[in-house]
């Protein structure tokens, strides 16, 4: 199961879709006409500032743990190469630096100030062959599970020569003795059962050398706690009982060797600030609103202006939220807002299209035989471009230069005319898909798979959001339903790709409207959006403008990793929602306090 989350430690920076709860125009009296009426060929709006992964190369900028890297690599690859039982083919080191500072503040109080240095090492030996090795399938799930434990070892955090060697030569010697253990049930398995015709295990690429120069990471920290106690005072007003807000700031060095040659040294900076409020409904139903940026540095975080709108607009959605009735189940035509449609893609479709899903025998396969095939309308296109740092003006969290395998990373073109022609991959090929497109990712000390990076939604055609809404009104009446929905925004998603449980996802909005017949809208609460993607990418009717985007971290068997989705509004002719799981809870004893 895979899972977007937004989280106030988590996540930050994405386009805020704003919504008028005003009357909106009424429908033309031919419904049937105006639902069914051609999109006009416009395209949305779509300016990305790409960056090539291999630009600012320095090598004068080489750390020397670098050396000590390819040096230790080397030793163990020709050791291992040696074995004619289990050989190793396959040795690559990863270490990661990180530098973090974190101020959470909650009503006015500084609750967290943390700074912390940490230093993680990351072996992958693979053993065999490239055709099979100890990452072949298994079709016990135990086993499936012993592959994929996290193993991780720990890095001196000063570059000293033989303290860094002798911790290579323990986690190398640990990483190929479990893999020579996993690769004799990969074996046993073989022998015990017809192996049908299968992709190999791994795909050779070119090495690459690139050194990135370390990124200074410049803060205010005495400023930025007084910032964040200012603004957890400010966001508790009106309802709220909850008021929080965090910043978080981060530079990561990533070193990088493998036995093929490849020498990364990769730098940069994460910043995230998140304001989140929340209060108990009168039947007691807990209520959240946040609001979140990202940037990829302290400077370019919400000033002062940007900060107050952001608090306004959680407090006065909690306030509205707070007075909303609990939704009904509904099935009937929607529009999902940028934000919520991009995370609905990225559920609905962008898992599905992660390239190892497409041979694991357990997994539900959906897309794995529609290659050439139209999945959804024949005016969209997909694609995963990890190379963008910026869409429309907006960082992206997706952003990055080389992927966790070492592959330089590369757009990846998922759908073109309605019709899907490819998936997100890492070092797993597939059958007419031999190699990585730089999407093999993995949070330090997991297994590394492919995985989303940037994914965009770009439609040929479109319409302004006022002729989106028409539209809705006018599927309402053409359907004979008492009124659609609108989902602005969105808490995060999740969905199942494995074959014991049903194919189906959930995407969890946080503002949701009814939207009457009149043009009147009402908002509601406790809400769920799910269904099967098949069936709800081939409901979709229309796209709005402009591009909205949602940065967040998703959760798969690799671990957790940062991500972007950025999509147009989308009108669906039918969308399931039900009421949202919610634990067992009873109003508050007594009023909160002055």
């Amino acid at each position: 199961m895979a899972e977007l989350r937004s989280r106030a430690f988590l996540v930050a920076g994405a386009l805020v879709a704003t919504t008028s709860c005003g009357p909106s125009q009424v429908a033309p009296t031919d419904p049937e006409e105006v639902a069914q009426k051609p999109l006009p060929a416009e395209p949305v709006d779509i300016e990305a500032e790409r960056v090539e992964p291999d630009s600012g190369h320095s090598p004068d900028a080489r750390a020397p743990i670098l050396d000590v890297m390819v040096d230790e690599n080397r030793r163990w690859a020709e050791a291992l190469a040696e074995r004619r039982e289990e050989p190793g083919y396959y040795v690559a080191y990863q270490v990661v630096d990180n530098e973090r500072y974190s101020f959470q503040a909650e009503g006015g109080s500084l609750v967290t100030d943390e700074d912390d240095t940490a230093r993680v090492l990351d072996v992958e030996v693979r053993v065999g062959t490239p055709e099979m090795d100890n990452r072949h399938p298994l079709s016990d799930e135990r086993m499936t599970a012993f592959q994929r434990m996290p193993r991780l070892g720990r890095a001196p955090l000063q570059d000293d020569e033989h303290s860094l060697r002798r911790q290579l030569w323990l986690e190398t010697d640990r990483r190929y003795r479990e893999g020579a253990l996993q690769l004799r049930n990969v074996q046993t398995q073989s022998r015990m059962r017809a192996q049908s015709e299968r992709s190999p295990d791994f795909s050779h690429e070119e090495p690459t050398v690139f050194i990135q120069r370390e990124a200074e990471l410049a803060l205010d920290s005495d400023a930025w706690r007084e910032r964040i106690r200012d603004c957890s005072h400010r966001a508790k007003s009106g309802v709220a009982t909850r008021a929080q807000c965090r910043a978080d700031f981060q530079r990561t060095t990533v070193y990088f060797v493998n036995s093929e040659g490849s020498e990364l040294q990769q730098s940069y900076i994460t910043a995230r600030l998140n304001v989140q409020v929340g209060v108990k409904a009168d039947d007691g139903m807990p209520l959240a609103r946040s609001e979140e940026r990202f940037a990829a540095s302290p400077e370019e975080l919400a000033d002062a202006d940007e900060l107050a709108a952001m608090i306004d607009q959680a407090t006065s959605d909690l306030e509205a939220l707070h007075d909303a009735p609990v939704a009904e189940p509904y099935a009937g035509p929607a529009i999902l807002d940028g934000r919520a449609a991009a995370v609905f893609m990225h559920e609905v479709f962008g898992h599905r299209v992660e390239a190892h899903r497409q041979e694991h025998r357990q997994s539900g396969q959906t897309f794995a035989d529609k290659v050439g095939e139209l999945i959804m309308p024949n005016w969209m296109d997909v694609y995963d471009d990890p190379t963008i740092a910026r869409l429309n003006g907006r960082p992206l969290s997706g952003h990055y230069r080389f992927d966790d395998e070492g592959v330089r990373a590369q757009r990846a073109t998922l759908v073109d005319e309605g019709v899907l022609s490819g998936f997100v991959q890492g070092r797993q090929p597939l059958e007419g898909f031999p190699n990585s497109n730089g999407h093999g990712r993995k949070e330090p000390g997991h297994l590394a798979v492919s995985r989303q990076g940037n994914l965009v939604v770009d439609t040929r055609r479109s319409v302004s959001e006022d002729e989106l809404e028409k539209r809705l009104l006018a599927e309402i009446e053409r359907q004979d339903k008492p009124y659609g929905m609108i989902f602005t925004e969105i808490a995060g998603g999740m969905t199942n790709t494995h074959r014991l449980g049903p194919q189906a996802f959930q995407v969890s909005p946080v503002m949701a409207y009814r939207l009457y017949p009149d043009g009147r809208r009402q908002l509601v609460r406790g809400v769920d959006i799910s269904g099967t993607p098949l069936a709800a990418l081939a409901s979709i009717r229309a796209a709005g403008r402009p591009v909205e985007t949602f940065n967040g971290m998703c959760g798969a068997e690799s671990g957790w990793v940062p991500v972007s989705a950025s999509s147009p509004s989308l009108l669906l002719s039918s969308l399931e929602i039900e009421r949202s799981y919610e634990p067992e809870h009873e109003p508050p004893v007594l009023s909160p306090p002055d």
